[in-house]
């Protein structure tokens, strides 16, 4: 029997769906209903990594987290809140419009957000990646190396490798 089988409540074909509509509606987030109805994860570990991953990659790409914020077309408060790694469930379409501003792909980065029940493979890859990243000014050649690595892997997993 499937996941979604043993739930009662909405699917998360559904939940998305409705995100797509609530685009234009800041002030609700299917992420945090999805965790009110325990389809999701709630804030943990998985917005620590999502902060952090968002954080470095931005600053790989040597933008402000004001100018992130402009490209993402996302509130600066939202962004700023994610980056100091706040127990909070991001918007969907918070995630989306980061991935598509970072050149991450926006379903493996739903996982790292908590937004989606994470793979493996994703799983592992964020813990070897919270564990190597340390804050700096500028990235390391170790941080660069585990931020590289951590992409790699959301890239393969979303190409279906």
């Amino acid at each position: 029997m499937t996941d979604n089988a043993k739930r009662s409540g909405p699917s998360r074909e559904w939940l998305l769906h409705i995100a797509d509509l609530e685009d234009a509606c800041p002030s609700v987030s299917v992420g945090g209903m999805a965790c009110d109805f325990d389809l999701l994860p709630a804030a943990s570990e998985a917005q620590r990594v999502f902060g952090r991953l968002i954080e470095l990659a931005r600053r790989k790409k040597n933008l402000t987290v004001e100018q992130l914020a402009v490209k993402a077309d996302i509130d600066l408060e939202d962004l700023v809140e994610i980056e100091n790694e706040e127990p909070i469930v991001p918007q969907v379409r918070t995630v989306f419009q980061l991935a598509h501003a970072l050149e991450l792909p926006a379903g493996r980065l739903m996982e790292v957000a908590g937004l989606a029940k994470a793979r493996p493979e994703v799983n592992q890859a964020a813990l070897k990646f919270a564990a190597r990243s340390e804050s700096t000014a500028k990235l390391t050649r170790e941080e660069k190396e585990a931020l590289d690595e951590f992409v790699k892997v959301l890239i393969e997993v979303s190409d279906g490798g």
